[in-house]
């Protein structure tokens, strides 16, 4: 199965990009500064929040994208 990581997947064009390669039969993480914290609503508006793999990732912070990236391998 193809991956595909999304940095920003909360917002409303990762929301979208997600459902996309949803439909294309990709596995997709999404990434946002906290993901624990973040409202999910864009993901909860498509109804596609239990398809999409949820991490926490900040861009400026070398050792969360490493930590990310090694753990799901897109």
């Amino acid at each position: 199965m193809k991956k595909a990581l999304i940095c920003g997947a909360t917002g409303q064009d990762g929301a979208y990009l997600a459902r996309l390669l949803l439909s294309k039969d990709y596995e997709v993480c999404g990434t946002s500064r906290d993901a624990q914290m973040s409202p999910l609503r864009n993901l909860n508006q498509l109804g596609i929040r239990d398809d999409v793999q949820m991490k926490s990732m900040a861009l400026n912070d070398f050792r969360s994208v490493v930590q990310v990236i090694t753990k799901f391998a897109p």
